[in-house]
């Protein structure tokens, strides 16, 4: 086993978490689809090439985790992968249709735990055949990639479907540089620096120092992304859900998906440049009305959210479409929209709520444009996670949900010939024993849909009828991101 570098402390809050069952597996999924094959295509074989390309690009799949257990993890590479350990082909039921299908693997991926890491890299592609619509000239294939979050964020998973895609084009070609032995000799590339290697996370006396940070740095600790901020907002009437708790055997990641028309998404960026805002900045204050509709007064007076910021732009040495961990949070609170402002027939999109877009756009953009100060670099001074991770269960959530949209994945040119494309992309995160109890997960294909996936961890939104509550959520964003080009 060749040691190659120590973890990072970002890299340690999520192997934590990973060890302990608080947070399980990543999900970005992508529906493809090929043209009627040969009588001798071999699914496994093309996907086997192709995760020989993906490997060879990304030296984290080839990353295992020794130490887990101890406050000094470490990345080690095995000699040999066994790529058997690596792919998972599911049977496809006859009973349910195609949207449930994916929701039940979706599910079951965000749930699966990998064993033995400091011998395989905590990593698998799950794929499920979808059922073939009548005359189709293609075969459609789910292909889910599922990684512990020590090995890449959000955007790692559209990094890693843009090379699988590369690699599945080449797996097709006489001259394919790969074979199909799912043994394959690990590359010698070396990993990629740490976030903390790579840019020089600045902590200034007065931010660390700050009164609050003696209140709040334990928490801090447990956010999916970081730990919070000192001037994290926090009121008494925010809506938070249950407390924390963890129970091994009933852990369990429910979720629901909704899908917006690529018409529908051109209409919503429309509107965006008009008012100067970005999706992210909309899609908070459609969430805060949605559940301003479902949740009543004196159970929910306000939310605090959280949100995903990409770090990559201000890192040496790791690009846009590298495998890393490089993120950082941003925290907001947003009070409860009145039943006049979400149902008044004028629009729910009023002045203010494009105000307010306005305003969530532009501390997102200040909080993306610098490392100094970040709630990530704090994790440097945490020295022991252990204790303090597990002494999180049992206590109020930090915040009411998190919102993370990776944006869009362009699958590139359709060149003539080629018989491997992505319909659409999917993202899902899972139930996170820690953080807010509602986790909206957020990406688009270029010139396609937008999907956003509502993941929570059961039992944990202290309302009667978790699903339906979910349900009726899901469909109020999708009636006001539907109707944009009535605004």
């Amino acid at each position: 086993m060749e040691r190659l570098r120590a973890a990072g402390p970002n890299e340690r809050r999520c192997i934590v978490r990973q060890a302990l069952g608080y947070y399980r597996t990543l999900v970005v999924g992508g529906i493809y689809a090929i043209d009627l094959p040969s009588s001798d295509f071999s699914l496994r074989s093309n996907l086997i090439k192709a995760m020989k390309h993906c490997i060879t690009l990304h030296p984290i799949l080839s990353a295992c985790i020794i130490g887990q257990e101890t406050e000094a993890p470490e990345f080690a590479r095995p000699p040999v992968l066994d790529l058997n350990n690596h792919i998972n082909i599911l049977d496809t039921p006859d009973l349910f249709d195609e949207q449930s299908l994916i929701k039940l693997a979706l599910a079951q991926t965000n749930d699966h735990v990998f064993t033995s890491c400091d011998v395989t890299p905590p990593w698998q592609i799950t794929i499920l055949p979808l059922p073939a619509a009548e005359q189709s000239e293609k075969s459609r294939y789910l292909i889910l990639f599922g990684y512990y979050h020590s090995h890449g964020d959000g955007k790692s998973g559209l990094a890693f479907h843009k090379t699988l895609l590369s690699g599945l084009k080449q797996a097709e070609s006489a001259d394919c540089a790969y074979d199909d032995d799912p043994k394959f000799t690990s590359p010698s590339k070396p990993l990629l620096p740490t976030l903390e290697m790579a840019g020089k996370l600045s902590i200034s006396w007065s931010y660390l120092l700050s009164p609050l940070l003696g209140a709040y740095l334990p928490a801090f600790i447990a956010n999916p992304l970081g730990i919070r901020a000192s001037a994290t907002p926090e009121a008494e009437d925010q809506w938070a859900g249950n407390k924390t708790f963890f129970e091994p055997d009933q852990y369990q990641t429910r979720l629901e998906v909704i899908s917006i028309g690529h018409s529908d998404v051109q209409k919503i960026l429309q509107k965006c440049r008009k008012h100067d805002v970005k999706l992210t900045g909309v899609l908070h204050q459609i969430i805060v009305q949605a559940l301003s509709k479902e949740l009543p007064p004196e159970k929910a007076g306000c939310f605090v959210s959280q949100t995903a910021v990409d770090l990559h732009s201000h890192l040496n040495g790791i690009a846009d479409d590298d495998m890393a961990l490089c993120p950082t949070a941003y925290y907001e609170l947003f009070t409860r929209i009145s039943d006049d402002d979400i149902t008044k027939e004028s629009s729910p999109m009023s002045d203010d709520f494009w105000d307010a877009a306005r305003s969530t756009t532009q501390n997102l953009a200040q909080c993306a444009s610098t490392l100094d100060d970040q709630p990530v670099g704090l994790l440097a001074y945490l020295r022991n996670m252990y204790p303090w991770t597990r002494g999180q269960v049992g206590k109020s959530r930090e915040c009411s949900y998190e919102l993370s949209n990776i944006m869009s994945f362009n699958p590139g040119p359709t060149e003539p010939g080629q018989k491997w494309t992505v319909e659409s992309i999917i993202f899902s995160q899972p139930a996170n024993v820690s953080s807010g109890c509602l986790n909206f997960n957020v990406v688009s294909r270029y010139q396609g849909n937008l999907t956003i996936v509502i993941s929570w961890q059961a039992g944990a939104l202290d309302v009667q009828g978790e699903q339906l509550f979910v349900e009726r959520v899901g469909k109020h964003m999708t009636a006001s991101l539907q109707s944009f080009d009535k605004v």
